[in-house]
């Protein structure tokens, strides 16, 4: 899982409200890693270590040297327990997956046998600016996403995003010798070095893996069809050459961005042109660099609120120093709001696109608001109180949506990509519907309360 890419240098992990990053991300995107610093442990875990993603510092990978197998084996069998106890790990295949891979291979040079088998991210290459731009996940997001992805022997699998070809080997293991593992990758060095650890440890009994460097937008054409793909890096909108060359009936599993706050991984099955989600569960990733990327979805903000971040849908520049000005004015108070764990804010950010999250440097919620660039209004809400910088109409709109806004659960949202321009079908009549469009799909997203319950019970 990688970085084929990064796009946004900052994202919070899971900026959602009530729920601290788990494993902050310093600068990057929530986590990305191999895929992802996300994880979702439970509400308000996080850790405070100081590196970036709250994981190991960078170096290449390669880690665990002078550790004797045996050891190694002990920190595995810890690993895979702690995970079946926190219900991440459902199955005996992802147990014995995890179990038959040495993540210390994986780990960047010097990492000590502990730490490369704690629920930690860590980082394998950065940019100039010291951005981490690819890591090995946090093992709690990997687990989740194999689970979701539900990858059987004999499979043909599609990865985008190779990092230290950790996950590869993984899917490799699940996919086993009548199987074959595709990965696709945008740094060359990265796809190097997680070819020679692959080729040394032969994963999956002799699984084929084809790694390959190149444009993971586009996946990889000549293998398809594929019975599952794996994205490892976030996006805002599914490929449509992944739609395309997932078998139908397919599963893919992508670290979906949908609005502030709300990144999840989303479990698809292919349904003729339609992909309908099975399963979603919270995360946090570095997001898709290269030419398909959009722009960045956080912004650090200057003028008036120093060592703020501002997560908001398609915010410019001037957007973001806008922003920065009104924040730093005296505010008028506009009423009682819900406070930041309530979870009316995530139906107000899926029907109200000029929701913006606010965040600290390690990507941790810090308030909710909304930002008007026609009227020059923004509205911040801070311990139940709602207070309104310009336009007061603005903060008008907010009130009024928030008060028919029901208690959304993220991970019991109902989730279809239909290719854009495809007609949509009737609205439900039980429930909240919202549709965000981009580029290539239009998301058609549901919340049912009866369904919601019945899974809780």
């Amino acid at each position: 899982m990688s970085q084929d890419s990064a796009r946004d240098s900052h994202a919070p992990q899971d900026a959602t409200a009530g729920t601290s990053a788990d494993n902050r991300s310093g600068r990057s995107a929530a986590g990305g890693g191999e895929a992802g610093c996300g994880g979702e442990p439970g509400d308000g875990e996080s850790t405070d270590d100081a590196s970036p993603c709250g994981g190991v510092a960078a170096d290449e990978a390669g880690g665990g040297a002078g550790v004797s197998p045996g050891d190694a084996a002990r920190h595995r069998r810890r690993l895979v327990a702690a995970l079946r106890r926190d219900g991440l790990v459902r199955s005996a295949a992802v147990a014995a997956a995890f179990d038959a891979v040495p993540r210390e291979l994986f780990a960047p040079s010097g990492t000590p046998v502990d730490a490369a088998y704690a629920d930690r991210v860590a980082v394998l290459a950065a940019d100039a600016a010291g951005v981490p731009t690819s890591t090995l996940s946090q093992p709690s997001i990997v687990a989740i996403m194999l689970e979701q992805l539900d990858v059987r022997p004999g499979h043909r699998v599609l990865e985008i995003g190779t990092g230290s070809g950790y996950n590869t080997a993984l899917l490799a293991e699940l996919a086993g010798a009548g199987g074959r593992v595709t990965s696709v990758e945008l740094d060359p060095g990265l796809v190097a070095s997680a070819a020679a650890r692959l080729a040394e440890l032969g994963p999956g009994d002799g699984t084929p893996m084809d790694l390959r460097r190149g444009d993971g937008w586009r996946g990889s054409a000549d293998g398809a069809p594929y019975d599952r793909i794996h994205a490892t890096v976030g996006v805002d909108d599914i490929a449509p050459t992944w739609r395309t060359q997932l078998a139908d009936g397919g599963l893919l599993v992508a670290p979906l961005w949908l609005r502030p706050g709300l990144e999840l991984s989303v479990a698809l099955r292919r349904d003729g042109s339609v992909l309908r989600s099975v399963s979603v569960a919270r995360c946090g990733f570095l997001q898709l660099r290269g030419p398909h990327a959009a722009g960045p979805h956080a912004r650090p903000l200057s003028a008036g609120a120093t060592g703020l971040w501002v997560v908001g849908e398609a915010l410019s520049g001037a957007d973001t120093e806008t922003i920065g000005l009104l924040a730093g004015r005296k505010g008028m108070a506009a009423g009682p709001v819900p406070d930041l764990t309530d979870r009316r804010w995530w139906a107000l950010t899926l029907s109200e696109p000029r929701t913006v999250l606010f965040t600290d440097a390690h990507g941790a919620p810090a308030a909710w608001g909304a930002y008007d660039a026609g009227r020059a209004g923004l509205v911040i809400a801070i311990d139940g109180w709602l207070t309104s910088h310009g336009d007061p109409g603005v903060a008008d709109d907010v009130m009024s949506r928030l008060a028919d806004c029901p208690d959304v659960d993220p991970t019991g949202l109902e989730i279809s990509a239909y290719p854009t321009g495809s007609p949509l079908p009737r609205r439900p009549s039980r429930g909240a519907t919202w549709r965000i469009i981009r580029r290539d799909h239009t998301y058609r997203i549901h919340w049912n309360p009866d369904r919601a319950s019945g899974r809780d019970r």
